[in-house]
């Protein structure tokens, strides 16, 4: 078995999660997904640069990124950011679970919390207040330079120009649209002078034509090439049963299935047969299978169309527009 990556060992060993009082455990595809995404290279490097982590609703994804954020900045240091496209939003969102995961740990495990935690931001009680848009963590010894800080922050792309970011966590990216947006997006890119400076993506499926800058990232690594069916990037060697695809700076996980062990096909089908999704498959397909979407519903479902196209065969009836009903 490969030892795990720093990353991994970290957030299993340290990230604690509220219901269950336990730290996190990973799932098998979620262990080999994030061990080959931060497992550093030789000369110590992190492989990538963007990072992205799709899956259906309801699999992990926001948990998961709070859980990268915590042990990207125990591990490596640096300015780490939780953006979304609000202000309340970017709180309750990846930042909001690390908040709850230090809080239960200055509750439960006092000791291990203020190993972590620096001491000015202990003595003042930050942690745990849902007003304070900073948790600042002990000096790590990376080179990254400091403060060592995970914090929050909204769409104000001019407020973090010549930003120092060691990590960007982007959730939900299908929902970020317009020129602020990809204005923000652009400005936090990771910086080469900085070590390790990384953006990670937890994100489902968007719509067409409007998740633009998702769908930037989809095509150009994921999105099969019309000429071969093939995706743009490359599977992982080894790894080729996950949907794990790689292209320059960039490693994407874009799964349709639902994977963790409480999304049963029970539940699935329930969710299919939700009065707001059942005239609306393709936002079903958005959700539950991390689809694109056009973000319209047909007037009338195609299998509706096949089932009437044959009771009108069975009964007999012309279809007078049909190309061979045509003569010249």
């Amino acid at each position: 078995m490969t030892e795990d990556c720093p990353i991994v060992k970290c957030m299993e060993k340290e990230y604690l999660l509220p219901d269950t009082g336990k730290p996190i455990q990973l799932q098998p595809h979620q262990r080999e997904v994030l061990n080959w995404m931060f497992t550093p290279t030789e000369d110590g490097s992190l492989r990538y640069r963007t990072y992205v982590y799709s899956t259906p609703k309801k699999e992990g994804k926001t948990e998961l990124g709070g859980a990268i954020a915590y042990s990207y900045a125990r591990t490596y240091g640096g300015d780490c950011l939780s953006v979304a496209n609000d202000r309340e939003q970017a709180q309750l969102r990846m930042y909001d679970r690390v908040l709850n995961s230090m809080a239960y740990a200055k509750e439960k495990r006092p000791q291990q919390y203020r190993k972590v935690i620096d001491d000015d931001c202990w003595e003042k009680g930050y942690v745990g207040s849902k007003s304070e848009a900073n948790i600042i963590f002990k000096d790590v010894g990376q080179a990254n330079p400091g403060p060592h800080q995970l914090r929050f922050i909204p769409t104000d792309y001019a407020g973090e120009a010549g930003a120092l970011n060691a990590l960007v966590v982007f959730d939900e990216l299908w929902a970020y649209s317009g020129e602020s947006m990809a204005r923000l997006y652009t400005e936090l890119q990771p910086i080469q002078a900085i070590p390790y400076s990384i953006r990670v993506i937890t994100t489902y499926a968007g719509f067409y034509g409007e998740s633009e800058l998702l769908w930037n990232i989809y095509e150009d690594v994921v999105d099969p090439d019309p000429q071969t069916d093939e995706a743009r990037g490359q599977k992982i060697p080894g790894l080729e049963h996950l949907p794990l695809y790689e292209k320059g700076p960039t490693c994407v996980y874009w799964s349709h299935e639902n994977l963790m062990p409480w999304n049963t096909p029970e539940f699935i089908e329930d969710a299919r047969q939700d009065p707001a999704l059942k005239t609306r498959p393709g936002e079903f397909a958005r959700l539950w299978e991390n689809r694109w979407s056009t973000g319209a519903s047909p007037y009338l479902d195609p299998k509706l169309i096949d089932e009437l196209m044959e009771r009108g065969d069975q009964m007999g009836l012309v279809n007078n527009l049909a190309p061979e009903r045509f003569t010249i």
